[in-house]
């Protein structure tokens, strides 16, 4: 993906992001696109995480997909991705009602 002006690239871990391609078929370059998507949708994830603040978006990728994606941001205001799948049908319809 091209960088966007004002936007740091997320970093992520290599073994994690083959792992996540792996298990759920997304990549993190494709969960990225889904994070910067414009009519994004994101709340805070306080459920699964005591460690460290969570978030969740929804957005859609540039090949089209509806991407379901948790990200936490570190002290330095730099978002971390911690992993991303296709959106189930629930929250394909969620997004689509919000």
């Amino acid at each position: 993906m091209d960088s966007v002006p004002g936007v740091q690239r997320p970093p992520w871990d290599p073994h994690k992001e083959r792992e996540n391609r792996a298990t759920h078929g997304v990549g993190f370059d494709e969960a990225e696109e889904a994070v910067l998507d414009r009519l994004s949708r994101s709340w805070r994830d306080s459920e699964h995480s005591d460690d460290e603040p969570r978030s969740i978006v929804i957005g859609e990728s540039i090949r089209g997909r509806l991407l379901f994606v948790v990200v936490t941001t570190d002290t330095e205001g730099k978002m971390r991705i911690i992993s991303a799948r296709r959106a189930t049908k629930r929250e394909r319809h969620a997004y689509q009602d919000f």
